[in-house]
């Protein structure tokens, strides 16, 4: 597996822990996230931090990758994450991530998602 996509399977493992400031650590000082569907993106890491945080009904997030490519500075991800909410319900979330990079650091994450099972 190549560097840049092993820094993608360290950011699910991260965003798996909740660990909010090590996964902001693998991004450049003025990264970008952006949803699809969402008017602008969240800037810089600390809002980045701050924006990743789940609401207080999620008692627990779990991330996982299950194919990637990659294209020179690009790697797209494709998986799904498993929200365990505090009420004992879970909801499931098929996304597809692009992730560049500049040099060794994520500078840009897209993210296309939906809510498996919800009506398109």
């Amino acid at each position: 597996m190549s560097d840049l996509k092993d820094m993608v399977e360290d950011y699910a493992a991260r965003f798996s822990r909740q660990d909010w400031p090590g996964l902001v650590s693998l991004m450049t000082e003025d990264a970008e996230r952006r949803e699809a569907g969402v008017p602008g993106s969240i800037r810089g890491r600390k809002d980045i931090e701050r924006d990743m945080a789940p609401s207080p009904d999620i008692s627990s997030m779990r991330m996982e990758v299950a194919r990637m490519v990659e294209e020179g500075s690009l790697v797209v991800a494709e998986g799904s994450v498993r929200l365990t909410k505090r009420d004992g319900g879970v909801i499931h979330v098929l996304f597809c991530n692009l992730f560049e990079f500049q040099g060794k650091k994520i500078r840009r994450v897209t993210s296309y998602s939906a809510v498996e099972g919800s009506p398109a």
